[in-house]
């Protein structure tokens, strides 16, 4: 059962969904891509349930991402970009949640969620300024905001739907990067297939989750701690929510934004070509 959005968010879903037109879809096939070393650019809790599933003519749409959902933002000598994704509810073969493809950020992006509708698990690991590995997971429902931190790989699974989830990012000045985060989301083997997974994606039990793994990702990433919407975040964006501040804020709000993730965000070691042993 899909959680009604009190405040910001109650209005803000339907009306941008109203104005979205079409969208990409992202089906069940788009989880069985192969990186060009023909390792998986996905980790699934059942491949093989879901290649049988699709060798057999299943390939449902798993949500419609929408580009650009709003204009450009120029603020502090950078472009903002706004996306929004709208979710099926349900499951993948094998019982793991309905989900994104997930992806590796670049280091330089600041990149911050708002869930519009829905209920939804976001799941981000990275590896610390030692090397640690950090698994987190944060459920949210309608109004909840994700800061991803820089670097990190995340990715959103449906707790319940149909959910609406809505972005924005950015590239920070000042941090050395092979290419930034707009020139990935425009080109596929870039954002999804460039990097290795992380091996770690969540099932349905019972009500809620579990999260899983290979036996690999598991052992190296641990069992994950349960994070929350900090206050800090929520200062940042402001009472209006994300929408209203990339349509409406200045570029002093953006500052505050941006200086607040800089003080508070955990920057990755690097991004990796690899998962790591």
């Amino acid at each position: 059962m899909t959680d009604l959005a009190t405040g910001p968010a109650s209005t803000a879903g339907p009306a941008l969904l109203d104005t979205a037109g079409d969208g990409v879809d992202r089906h069940l096939s788009d989880l069985l891509a192969t990186r060009t070393n023909g390792t998986p650019a996905c980790y699934l809790a059942d491949h093989g349930a879901a290649r049988a599933a699709c060798d057999a003519g299943s390939d449902p749409v798993l949500y419609t991402a929408h580009r650009d959902i709003l204009p450009p933002t120029r603020a502090l000598g950078a472009e903002w970009f706004a996306d929004l994704c709208a979710y099926r509810p349900g499951q993948l073969p094998g019982g793991e949640l309905n989900r994104s493809i997930g992806h590796w950020n670049t280091p330089a992006q600041l990149e911050v969620f708002e869930v519009l509708a829905g209920r939804v698990l976001m799941i981000t690991a990275w590896h610390d300024s030692s090397s640690t590995p950090v698994l987190n997971w944060q459920m949210c429902e309608p109004g909840d905001l994700v800061a991803v931190p820089f670097g990190a790989w995340h990715q959103t699974s449906v707790l319940d739907g149909p959910a609406v989830v809505f972005n924005i990012y950015t590239d920070l000045p000042g941090t050395e990067q092979q290419h930034t985060s707009r020139h990935a989301a425009q080109h596929a083997e870039i954002k999804y297939r460039s990097s290795a997974p992380v091996e770690i994606t969540a099932i349905r039990a019972e009500a809620g989750f579990t999260l899983t793994g290979s036996r690999r990702g598991r052992n190296h990433w641990g069992r994950g701690v349960q994070a929350v919407e900090p206050a800090w975040l929520r200062e940042a964006v402001g009472p209006g929510g994300l929408v209203a501040l990339h349509t409406s804020a200045s570029a002093d709000h953006l500052a505050r934004l941006v200086d607040a993730a800089r003080a508070h965000l955990p920057q990755a070691q690097s991004q990796p070509t690899g998962e790591r042993p």
